[in-house]
């Protein structure tokens, strides 16, 4: 039973028995506020317009004989937002009702019914002035919501004794994710479309929010800098990282995404060498030795190729981390992690850099990191995929399509 069904029910009885106890009372209150509303379901039964890379690409493309017009995007972007935003809201309403009144997820929802209010009360944008307020209130907006993987992470973490199985929690935070990476590079684009077009600034290299000479192999190199920065002051050693690259070409693409499943990835791996060689040698001193001793031989690679035919790029980390006997099945379920999840007092120092939301120096997260990297190869038409060898290590396939072909498989 959904928890707007059980609610209707608890609120009508509450009014006709006056020793209804107080929680129900106060979560019924709560929760009124959340009922669909006609507007709401207006716009959750019309279906989602998807955009495609491609189009993307050539309707802001230099040689495209009508120039991009801020106020047609900007009015077309808060149209899809209002389906969008309606989805989510959906989401949120077809939880059971127990993870539902779960504090941390009402509040993510409240925010989703607070946009969606915003949005549908926001005027035509018909001139220069109203797609200007429309670019603030879309700044805003991203801004805003920067930390929900982790507010998501905390609300489900909470409340997973309350769902009736594990299934149900993936096919929620599933959809959810899905919706909020969707709207999160319709916005990104929407933005870095108006920045330039504003101030005029050439775009031979990027397309909105999509890099045209996107380098695999400087973002991978990029990530190994980063993870290797954060395992030094983590740990106080750093296991040399082999970058090998067979893709010379460059793609357009959306950088961050890419920087955010190959963080991910790395810190995995470059944590588990440690850690493995750590409870081998029982010495950190012996360990940096160690590490030293094998930079002919690193214990990490990373290698990168390319199938132009087959319209996908792959990018393949190796490492000798001692693997794990969990199945892969395990890892990628949500909330499964070999260290503990964060407190609350450790989540309120977090900090937001950039486009997605990173911790404060760690190597460890929310138990989100791997399903979330799985979600994201899959919106791109692609795969992640896990070999583990048991006392050896493991080896991981991170396999992403392209976005500018004409087959126009990966939605947006």
């Amino acid at each position: 039973m959904s928890n707007y069904r059980y609610l209707s029910t608890a609120a009508a009885k509450s009014t006709n028995k006056n020793n209804q106890g107080p929680v129900l009372s106060e979560v019924a209150k709560r929760l009124l506020k959340f009922a669909p509303d006609d507007k709401l379901n207006q716009y959750f039964q019309r279906p989602i317009a998807y955009c495609y890379g491609n189009r993307m690409i050539e309707a802001c493309s230099p040689q495209n004989p009508t120039p991009v017009s801020l106020i047609k995007t900007a009015s077309e972007l808060h149209d899809q937002l209002l389906v969008r935003v309606a989805h989510c809201i959906y989401h949120f309403q077809s939880l059971p009702f127990l993870p539902a009144t779960n504090p941390i997820l009402l509040s993510i929802h409240d925010r989703y019914r607070k946009l969606f209010k915003l949005l549908s009360q926001f005027p035509s944008i018909k001139t220069d002035k109203d797609e200007e307020e429309f670019f603030h209130t879309i700044r805003m907006f991203k801004g805003q919501n920067q930390d929900i993987i982790g507010q998501l992470s905390n609300g489900c973490c909470e409340a997973r004794k309350h769902f009736k199985s594990y299934r149900i929690m993936k096919i929620f935070l599933d959809n959810i994710l899905h919706d909020r990476l969707s709207m999160r590079l319709l916005c990104e684009h929407y933005l870095e479309l108006h920045k330039r077009e504003k101030k005029n600034i050439p775009n031979d290299n990027w397309r909105g929010a999509i890099c045209m000479n996107f380098s695999p192999a400087k973002t991978v190199q990029q990530c190994i800098d980063d993870v290797s920065s954060v395992c030094f002051e983590t740990y106080g050693v750093v296991p040399h990282v082999h970058m090998e690259n067979h893709m010379h070409e460059t793609i357009p693409f959306f950088p961050d995404i890419v920087e955010y499943i190959l963080r991910e990835l790395l810190k995995n791996s470059v944590r588990a060498i440690v850690e493995y060689n750590k409870a081998k040698l029982q010495n950190l001193q012996d360990v940096k030795r160690f590490f030293e001793e094998s930079h002919q031989e690193p214990l990490c690679k990373v290698l990168i190729t390319t199938d132009p035919d087959d319209e996908h790029f792959t990018i393949a980390i190796q490492d000798l981390g001692g693997g794990t006997d969990q199945t892969n099945e395990k890892i990628f379920q949500y909330l499964f992690t070999s260290v503990p999840i964060p407190t609350q007092e450790e989540e309120n120092e977090e900090m937001n850099i950039g486009s997605y939301p990173v911790s404060k120096p760690r190597m460890f997260g929310y138990g989100f990191g791997l399903p979330i990297c799985l979600l994201y190869a899959q919106f791109f038409g692609g795969s992640l995929t896990f070999r583990q060898v048991a006392r050896i290590g493991s080896d991981v396939y991170l396999r992403l399509g392209f976005i500018h072909t004409n087959s126009e498989r990966i939605k947006i």
